[in-house]
Parts: C-alpha cells; sequence; structure tokens
C-alpha cells in the first residue's frame, strides 16, 4: 500500500517551480526520488523477512488460545463437580427419607431405594471402594433387606446394630434393647482383578459367632455363612451395598 500510494500520489499536489496547486489527474507522473524507491525497497524486504520467520516458525508450546483453553476447561470442571455435589447431596436426603419411611409396604419401599440407588451409584466420589480407607471404620445400619436382621427389628428385640472393618476382619453386631447381643466375626478378602473390574467387592467369610443372654449367659454358635458385598457408593456420610444374597444395607459411620 505504501509503495502504490507513493508511484500514483494524489491528484492534488504542489509542483516544485509553481506557487499554485493544479488538479491534473490523468497526467499524473511519478516525483519520486531514487533514494525514496530505495527506502521503500528496503522495507518491503524487512515486511517479507518478518512475515516468512513467522510463517516458519514452529507453534509455541503454550500459546494465548491454549491459556484460554485451559481456563475454560477448569471452568467447565468445576461446573460439573459442583453439579455432582448438588446431585448427590438431593439423592441421599431422599435415600435417608425413604429409609425412614414407615407408612409404606416393604416391597414398594424397595423399589424406590433401588430406583435411588441407581442413580446415586455412578456419582460415588470414591472409586475402587473395596480397598479404600474410607470403608476401614464402624457403621451403623440404616436399612436392609436382610430377612436375619429384620427379624430382631420387626419383634423389637434388637436396638442398634452395627458393623466393623478392620484391615481384613470383619465383625457384625445385633444388640438386643434388653442387654446382650448377638455377634459375629469373619475374614475379608479380595477378588480377582478379572473378576472385580471396578474394585467394589469384597469376599467375606464368617468364622465365630456369639450369643449373649445377659444374666443368662453367653454361648458360642457355629458360625454359618459366606459370600460377596459389592460397596457401589461410599463417601464421608454414607456406604451403599449390595450382596450375594441379593440384600441391600445401606450405612452411615458410626
Amino acid at each position: 500500500e505504501l509503495a502504490s500510494y507513493c508511484s500514483y500520489p494524489p491528484a492534488v499536489f504542489a509542483t516544485p517551480n509553481c506557487h499554485n496547486i493544479h488538479r491534473r489527474e490523468n497526467t499524473v507522473k511519478t516525483m519520486l526520488s531514487t533514494k525514496t524507491y530505495m527506502l521503500i525497497l528496503a522495507l518491503l524486504f524487512v515486511h517479507v523477512d518478518i512475515v516468512r520467520s513467522f510463517a516458519s516458525s514452529p507453534k509455541p508450546a503454550f500459546s494465548i488460545i491454549d491459556s484460554f483453553k485451559s481456563i475454560f476447561n477448569d471452568k467447565t470442571t468445576q461446573n460439573a463437580a459442583a453439579t455432582d455435589t448438588n446431585k448427590r447431596a438431593v439423592l441421599k436426603e431422599k435415600i435417608f427419607a425413604a429409609c425412614q419411611s414407615k407408612n409404606e409396604d416393604e416391597s414398594n419401599k424397595r423399589e424406590k431405594i433401588e430406583a435411588l440407588i441407581e442413580e446415586i451409584s455412578p456419582l460415588s466420589p470414591v472409586v475402587g471402594t473395596a480397598r479404600s480407607p474410607l470403608l476401614q471404620k464402624e457403621w451403623l445400619l440404616v436399612w436392609t433387606t436382610e430377612k436375619e436382621i429384620n427379624f430382631f427389628l420387626d419383634w423389637n428385640i434388637g436396638g442398634q446394630i452395627s458393623q466393623s472393618i478392620n484391615n481384613d476382619q470383619l465383625g457384625n453386631m445385633i444388640e438386643f434393647k434388653k442387654g446382650g447381643g448377638l455377634g459375629v466375626t469373619g475374614e475379608l478378602s479380595f477378588p480377582d482383578e478379572d473378576d472385580d473390574e471396578l474394585g467394589i467387592r469384597t469376599n467375606f467369610k464368617f468364622t465365630t459367632a456369639s450369643l449373649d443372654l445377659g444374666r443368662w449367659g453367653k454361648y458360642d454358635l457355629p458360625p454359618v455363612g459366606e459370600g460377596w458385598f459389592d460397596t457401589v457408593y461410599l463417601d464421608e456420610e454414607l456406604r451403599i451395598d449390595t450382596n450375594s444374597r441379593d440384600d441391600i444395607l445401606i450405612c452411615t459411620p458410626l
């Protein structure tokens, strides 16, 4: 553009031998010195050289566009995490409410809870729950479909029901309201990775059982039971298991 402007100056210009301004659009002649042309050529060569250098330079490892992309992706990830957190909170409230519901048929209650479990399981903040340190603690049973446990609850015999997991040791305790209780202990193990790709399964085998009847004495019983349980959801406040007997256990930390 600079070369074009200098080679064909505007129609209005001052001639060196006149004091008047002439308009000669069709008879304009170039009035540039040799030095001016040399300057223009030098500028053009510099311009071309700069363009070539940018065109041939390798792409920088991290550009300003990459920076904006990184910020956008981080923001998207944060929004997704916040959404999952909100969903978990809502679903947990619904699960606890369903567990505490008294005026509902048990089959309908189970269907409702199973639907909620199906929703919340993919949102578990812990993966590989079977080997998670969060599982290693004492748990308070909130609700279950296990008939043996519900027998003590339905007959108003059982009080607090808890389970402890300590390394490879398992302990279940049903406390009786009038004293004593029924307790079992067992051993835990993990299946091969091929049988548990998600890392949620724990094998168990009961090894001891005891019945404490308070003033009527304490009795050892033959331990009965082995199988597995899948911890399909786990966080600081909630644990949900399904097991080899098609039962559900919902627990909170004790």
